[in-house]
């Protein structure tokens, strides 16, 4: 059985989301973190032309296609990234507004995959006396068409105070761990119903203010790079079978075998089932084939556990990775590679 690391792992994922680029760049100076390689460009050019033809325009690909800045603190990417996942619609910047009892709520960017999704949205209230703080919340009902939750875990909330000032606008975002990786579109519409005042430990506060706010989307989610391992490594002094690893630009997930990984378990002092994690198989970051390595900024486990015999996690990266170009995974603290056929 799987365990997923939400309650331990997940709700992290708001400090990351928000660290500020001065920590970026300061990173990358003291050559902490390097930049990721850029993806290939002859796709770009050729949709960036076509998407001119249409649009009868000569303006450039970086004008057309877009990437929220804020989103690209959840996900950081570079330039050639950033178009990349817009043109595969892994990234979508969203343009709809929507304006009720003097509320506006504006879809931001959504961002997803075969194993995680994500959502930012801009709430704003028109009476400058309204404080939105990281306590408030709002009213949401979500609608997937006749179909079941794909999510096995789904969180959501205002960011915190540390990384935006309270005033009457703040961001909001809706976060989720797929149960079953998959590739099929996420046909979803988001219904917000009311901003609520701040509640008492895990109760709702009353509704502050009633209204309908509707977002309807449509997400598509790239396929997977798989690759066949089945090879044994020798992983804090134990011997691990590495079966398969699946790269996304925005995940990863790694199989071994289960014996390998219950002996890390013993040397580790930790249970997995009962939501440990095993810090020598924490994916640290990635290696390209030309000895670039890309060092993990903050690491976030979506899910974990044993099935079929096998020990398989996924874990969502901090940086857009080039599956094309990656070479081997950096796992446990010593950075012990993984290498990929």
């Amino acid at each position: 059985m799987k365990n997923k690391k939400w309650s331990s792992e997940f709700p992290e994922v708001p400090e990351f989301v928000h660290q500020t680029v001065l920590d970026t760049l300061d990173g990358l100076d003291c050559g902490k973190v390097k930049k990721v390689k850029q993806m290939k460009k002859r796709t770009i050019i050729i949709l960036a032309a076509a998407m001119i033809a249409i649009l009868g325009t000569t303006v450039s690909a970086s004008e057309i296609f877009k990437w929220n800045e804020k989103a690209n603190e959840v996900f950081e990417a570079d330039e050639e990234q950033q178009r990349e996942l817009v043109m595969e619609q892994v990234a979508q910047e969203e343009y709809q507004t929507t304006t009720d009892a003097g509320l506006t709520i504006r879809a931001v960017q959504t961002i997803q995959d075969v194993n995680c999704f994500y959502a930012l949205f801009e709430i704003t209230a028109e009476d400058d006396s309204i404080q939105i703080s990281p306590e408030n919340d709002m009213g949401v009902q979500i609608d997937y068409h006749g179909k079941e939750s794909p999510f096995g875990m789904l969180g959501r909330g205002f960011v915190e105070e540390g990384r935006q000032e309270i005033s009457n606008s703040r961001y909001y975002e809706i976060y989720g761990t797929k149960a079953d990786a998959g590739t099929e579109d996420l046909d979803m519409t988001i219904h917000f119903t009311s901003l609520d005042a701040p509640g008492e430990k895990a109760l709702a506060g009353d509704a502050m203010i009633k209204g309908d706010w509707e977002f309807s989307l449509n997400l598509h989610a790239v396929e997977a790079t798989r690759y066949e391992v089945n090879k044994e490594y020798q992983i804090a002094g134990c011997t691990v079978m590495v079966k398969e690893v699946e790269l996304t630009p925005i995940s990863v997930k790694l199989v071994c075998d289960e014996a390998g990984a219950r002996e890390l378990e013993k040397t580790e002092g930790v249970n997995i089932d009962q939501a440990d994690s095993l810090r020598s198989l924490f994916i640290n970051g990635v290696k390209y084939q030309d000895g670039t390595v890309v060092e993990e900024e903050g690491y976030q486990e979506l899910s974990v556990g044993y099935e079929n015999g096998n020990y398989e996690k996924t874990a969502r990266f901090s940086h857009v990775i080039d599956v094309e170009n990656v070479s081997a995974l950096l796992v446990g603290d010593n950075r012990e590679e993984i290498s990929l056929p």
